[in-house]
């Protein structure tokens, strides 16, 4: 059902990476309400776990799934935790599947997406990588399904079928492709180890969870001692399972840091400020929608945590600016 092609080993870098920067306090038990290593017997089995009994877990960085129903030995209900502090938001999934049989063949259906629209009824599917094949491919189209179910309070639901062909392997299944807090904190560190005079990341805030709110300019050094310069701010991932963003903003980062002259261009004239990740709660934690707020604006909604966000910024720099989200 699926064909994969062979890569180099580099499976889950991201998955069990937590910050220890020495910036984040301690926290217990942060994936509270995600499976954790869970295995799943066929209905009326019993005895102990062999070989093809799935084994779950979304118990790391960014991962989501709360609850798994063997509904036959070919056939799993599947369900979305919800965004912490928040139930109504069910959209989000990324787990692992292990101890998995060779050409076994699953049906997967995740039955309580909170979105009545989605992409994926428009031809999107999931991704899968596993251990030997570390990366990121979708599901073939023609073996996902996403309808309303009369059996699950009408809620929409996406069914896909698989065929694991490893039995060493781990597979890894994600709603998109992920973009997790700490390989933001990888990517940052890389750029600062070059030491670039036109490149400078400090810390704006912090979050609920003690996490470093980053705050990125990028202009020519003359340009910062300049009041005059105009200032364009850009921010991604409010929503944390708006991943695509991630990749966007690190695209837009990597050119005005390039070599090429349109970027040296734009580092000259005006003066770039860039929060890659303003919801680095809801990002680790592995929500959709909501996350634990920055800490002085704990009591807004997220409306409002952009809007002041930009006005802290403004307050910092005193600048004139004009706005970009990503």
């Amino acid at each position: 059902l699926l064909s994969m092609a062979t890569a180099k080993p580099s499976f889950g870098e991201d998955n069990d990476a937590v910050p220890t920067d020495g910036s984040v306090g301690p926290i217990v038990d942060p994936f509270v309400g995600n499976v954790k290593n869970y295995v799943v017997s066929p209905v009326e089995y019993e005895g102990p776990p062999v070989r093809g009994h799935l084994v779950f877990n979304a118990s790391f960085e960014g991962g989501n799934l709360g609850r798994v129903d063997s509904i036959s030995e070919f056939e799993y209900d599947l369900f979305i935790r919800p965004d912490t502090c928040n139930p109504r938001f069910r959209v989000w999934f990324n787990f692992t599947v292990a101890n998995v049989k060779s050409e076994q063949r699953v049906i997967f259906n995740i039955v309580n997406f909170s979105k009545t629209k989605s992409l994926y009824r428009e031809g999107m599917s999931p991704l899968v990588k596993s251990t030997s094949r570390p990366q990121w491919q979708r599901i073939p189209p023609k073996s996902v399904f996403y309808y309303r179910c009369p059996e699950h309070h009408k809620n929409y639901i996406m069914s896909f079928a698989f065929a694991f062909d490893n039995e060493e392997d781990v597979y890894e299944f994600a709603y998109s492709y992920p973009y997790t807090y700490t390989r933001l904190q990888r990517y940052l560190d890389r750029i600062k180890a070059r030491r670039l005079d036109f490149f400078k990341c400090e810390v704006l805030c912090v979050s609920v969870q003690q996490r470093p709110l980053y705050l990125v300019t990028i202009a020519s050094p003359q340009n910062l001692e300049d009041s005059r310069c105009k200032v364009v701010f850009v921010t991604a991932r409010v929503h944390p399972g708006e991943t695509p963003s991630s990749y966007v903003c690190q695209g837009l980062i990597d050119f005005l840091i390039s070599g090429d002259p349109a970027a040296k261009i734009l580092r000259d004239n005006i003066v770039f400020k860039i929060i890659p990740m303003l919801n680095p709660d809801g990002v680790f934690l592995g929500n959709y929608r909501s996350g634990n707020l920055i800490n002085i604006f704990a009591c807004c909604c997220v409306s409002v945590l952009v809007y002041m966000t930009v006005l802290l910024v403004a307050y910092r720099e005193f600048g004139r600016m004009c706005f970009g989200g990503v």
